[in-house]
């Protein structure tokens, strides 16, 4: 008997990154002026063609939310990649500096915001509960 194979939609794969931005945005509330002082600008990361803008300009307490950043401006840093790269960022299975010479990331914008990314990803990391 033949196996069906069902190809995930696009809603579907979108699915690994949700819970992880929703892990972000939750450690903004206790982080976010740390990294925006250290960030210091607005990131968009483009999931399989959805737009994401974290915003980390100096003096917010960081913000982030679906859709391109609300100012208008042009973003600093814009990182391209598949939900499943972002997934592996997040999760610590993907190098950014490999995923970026292997172009499963593309970085448009500030080269030294990309290399300040891993407190991002690091907040975006489920938490364990204890």
């Amino acid at each position: 008997m033949a196996q069906l194979v069902r190809t995930p939609t696009a809603a579907a794969a979108a699915k690994a990154a949700a819970p992880l931005l929703q892990q972000l945005a939750k450690s903004l509330e206790s982080e976010g002026p740390a990294l925006a002082k250290r960030i210091k600008g607005v990131v968009v990361f483009k999931i399989d063609g959805e737009e994401w803008t974290l915003d980390l300009s100096e003096g917010t307490d960081g913000k982030l939310y679906k859709g391109a950043p609300e100012s208008g401006d042009k973003p600093d840093l814009t990182l391209t990649m598949s939900d499943q790269n972002f997934a592996q960022l997040v999760m610590g299975k993907l190098n950014p500096q490999q995923a970026f010479l292997m172009q499963k990331l593309k970085i448009n914008g500030s080269m030294a915001m990309a290399m300040k990314l891993q407190p991002i990803l690091d907040a975006a990391q489920p938490k364990s509960k204890l």
